[in-house]
């Protein structure tokens, strides 16, 4: 909102608005719920959910269920893992085949605006000390406080 009001008080001295369009948009501002609340400082810019990964017994039967019930777009397959296309947006549903205890959901992944793996690693580590983190290829992977892996990847363009 600071940002806002500073370019409201600039266009006012510069003339381009007068003083009672100024107050107007002021108590406009100051008015909206949404408007007058500040973001949330993060540390990153997350754009939404990349994808999620779960761990599977059976591939094709895990296929044919997300086919089925949401026409999803399968790419990417090999004998131990493929990609449930969801949409046009590019999210996707990352199944893979592992023997051994099943978890369920083994990861979710994080878009993030002008992400670049060593420095997001870097303030990871300064952000959120004390919790596991590592680049594995062009991502960074952190384990939340409940054991949840959480990759940060590039946002989709």
């Amino acid at each position: 909102m600071k940002h806002t009001i500073d370019t409201l008080v600039g266009q006012f001295e510069r003339g381009s608005l007068t003083r009672r369009e100024l107050v107007q948009a002021l108590f406009m501002l100051a008015a909206s719920p949404v408007l007058a609340q500040e973001r949330p400082a993060g540390a990153f810019r997350a754009t939404g959910i990349d994808h999620v990964q779960i761990t599977v017994t059976d591939l094709k039967a895990t296929q044919q269920f997300y086919e089925k019930l949401f026409g999803v777009t399968t790419t990417s397959p090999s004998p131990t893992q493929l990609s449930l296309r969801l949409g046009s947006s590019g999210n996707t549903i990352s199944a893979h085949s592992e023997s051994g205890p099943i978890k369920p959901i083994d990861h979710f992944g994080i878009g993030v605006e002008g992400f670049s793996a060593e420095p997001a690693l870097a303030t990871v580590k300064r952000v959120v000390p004390g919790f596991k983190a590592e680049v594995s290829g062009t991502s960074v992977f952190v384990i939340g406080p409940d054991g949840v892996r959480v990759q940060l990847v590039a946002a989709r363009k």
